[in-house]
C-alpha cells in the first residue's frame, strides 16, 4: 500500500511540474438546487465539461494563469466568473436565475412570426461574417434565437435562451456560443455583440484534419489573436505586422453629421421602397437647408484626411512589464497593417462594392468594362484601433483580451466574426 501511494504522489507531482491545474466547483438554480448537464468553460477555448448529477465539476484547465469561466443552462441566464487560478483554492459556486419572462417571449414571438426568415441572413452576415469559411457554416438551432427590431433606431437586436450551435466545417470546429449581447445598427451595418466561445474539433480523415489545419493557419495568420501574441513577445515586425499613429481631423464631427445624414437617407430610401435611391438622395439634401448642407459636406470630407506617423515600436504603444508587453496604452488611434498577405478577395469586393456595382460600359474598342479600369489594386489588411475610455487593455500570451475598451474599425472590424474564430489555445505548426 505504501509503494502504491508513493507512485500515485509521484504521478500528482509530475502532472503537477507539467502544469496541469484543475477547478472544482458546482452549479445550482436560483433555489439552491443541482444542475446537472450544465456546461462549464473556459471562455475561447477547447477546455469545458458538464456536471455531474449532483451539480459539481471539475475542470482540468492545463497552465492558464487566468481565465473566465462561463456556466450556460437551457432556460437559465449564462454566469460569468473571472478567475485567478493560482489564488483559486476554493470550490467555485455558480447560481444561476432563470431568463426572464420578457426573454422568453422574444422568442416565442419570433418564431410565430417566423422571423428567422426575416432577418436570419442579416443576422448570419454581421455575426458569422462574409469571408470564404463563412459559407461553410450553419447555426444549427435556429429556432433557439429571436429578434426585436427598433425602428426609430435602426437598431436589430438577437437573443437566444440558449446557448447558439454553429458548425464550421472549413475550420473543423462544432462552436457553442452563449450570446451576452448582439446589437446591429442596420444604417451603417455598425455591430456589436458579445459572446463565449467553447470549440470541439469535428471529426474528419487525415485528408479531411490536413485541410482543416490548412485553413486554421491562413484564419490565424490574418486574425487580431496573432497580432496580440506578435505584440505581447515584441516580435510585430518579425510577424509582419506594421502600425502607425492615426489622426482624423474633425473625425468625430464628421461621424456625429454622417450618422445624422444617414439616418435621414434610410428614412426616405425605405419611403421609397428601395426603388429610387437616386430620388433618396435627392430628397435627403431638401431636407437639409442649404447652409446645413453645404456643413454636413464639409464635415463628411474631413473622413479622407487621414494623417499618419512613421512605423511604431511595441514600447510606442503597449506598456511592458518583465520583457513583455501586457496592455495595450496608445493616444488617439493607430492603424495596424498585416504585411505578408494581401486582403482576401471577399473583403476587397466588400470594400470597393461601389465600384462593383457600377454598370459595365465598354471603352470604345477595348472591350473593357469600366469598372475594371477604376478598381483599385489589392492592400495588405489594415485595421483602425481605439481605446474608446482611454483605459488599457490587458494582453495575455495567449492573445487572448478583454476588448470592451477597444473598437475596431476595418478589416479586423470584418474579419473577426464567429466564421474566422479560433480557440486560444490553438497552436500553428
Amino acid at each position: 500500500m505504501r509503494i502504491l501511494l508513493i507512485l500515485i504522489f509521484l504521478v500528482v507531482a509530475n502532472v503537477t511540474a507539467m502544469g496541469q491545474q484543475r477547478l472544482l466547483g458546482i452549479v445550482v438554480n436560483e433555489k439552491g438546487q443541482p444542475l446537472p448537464k450544465a456546461s462549464v468553460f473556459v471562455a475561447e477555448s477547447k477546455i469545458g465539461t458538464i456536471t455531474d448529477t449532483t451539480g459539481n465539476f471539475i475542470l482540468q484547465i492545463g497552465p492558464i494563469e487566468k481565465c473566465k469561466l462561463i456556466v450556460s443552462y437551457v432556460g437559465y441566464e449564462t454566469q460569468i466568473k473571472f478567475i485567478n487560478v493560482k489564488e483559486e483554492n476554493t470550490l467555485i459556486k455558480f447560481e444561476l436565475q432563470p431568463v426572464s419572462k420578457q426573454l422568453k417571449d422574444v422568442i416565442v414571438r419570433s418564431r410565430k412570426n417566423d422571423d428567422w426568415k426575416h432577418w436570419g441572413k442579416i443576422f448570419t452576415d454581421a455575426f458569422v461574417g462574409n469571408s470564404a469559411f463563412a459559407t461553410q457554416c450553419s447555426v444549427l438551432n435556429e429556432d433557439a434565437i429571436g429578434f426585436t427590431y427598433d425602428e426609430a433606431t435602426n437598431t436589430l437586436r438577437a437573443y437566444a435562451t440558449e446557448p447558439i450551435l454553429v458548425k464550421n466545417e472549413d475550420l473543423g470546429y462544432l462552436l457553442t456560443i452563449s450570446l451576452v449581447d448582439f446589437t446591429l445598427h442596420t444604417t451603417d451595418n455598425d455591430v456589436d455583440y458579445q459572446g463565449y466561445y467553447l470549440f470541439k474539433e469535428l471529426t474528419g480523415d487525415p485528408k479531411k484534419r490536413d485541410t482543416w489545419e490548412q485553413n486554421r493557419r491562413r484564419a490565424y495568420a490574418l486574425s487580431f489573436m496573432h497580432f496580440v501574441r506578435a505584440l505581447y513577445n515584441g516580435k510585430l515586425k518579425e510577424d509582419g505586422f506594421e502600425v502607425r499613429a492615426f489622426k482624423t481631423p474633425g473625425r468625430a464631427e464628421a461621424e456625429r453629421v454622417k450618422k445624422i445624414y444617414d439616418q435621414r437617407l434610410a428614412h426616405y430610401t425605405d419611403s421609397l421602397n428601395h426603388e429610387n435611391n437616386e430620388l433618396a438622395v435627392k430628397l435627403t439634401e431638401k431636407s437639409f437647408n442649404k447652409d446645413t448642407l453645404k456643413y454636413y459636406k464639409t464635415a463628411l470630407g474631413k473622413i479622407a484626411n487621414v494623417k499618419l506617423s512613421a512605423p511604431l515600436n511595441p514600447e510606442d504603444i503597449a506598456i511592458k512589464n518583465d520583457g513583455k508587453y501586457v496592455a495595450l496604452k496608445f493616444k488617439d488611434q493607430i492603424q495596424v497593417t498585416y504585411k505578408k498577405i494581401k486582403e482576401p478577395e471577399e473583403y476587397y469586393n466588400f470594400r470597393n462594392q461601389a465600384a462593383l456595382n457600377t454598370s459595365a460600359v465598354d471603352l470604345h474598342s477595348t472591350d473593357i468594362a469600366a469598372n475594371e479600369l477604376v478598381m483599385p489594386q489589392k492592400n495588405n489588411p489594415y485595421t483602425e484601433l481605439q481605446l474608446t475610455k482611454n483605459i488599457p487593455v490587458e494582453l495575455s500570451v495567449s492573445g487572448y483580451i478583454n476588448n470592451t475598451n477597444l473598437y475596431m474599425n476595418g478589416f479586423w472590424g470584418w474579419w473577426e466574426k464567429v466564421a474566422t474564430k479560433l480557440p486560444y489555445d490553438y497552436q500553428p505548426f
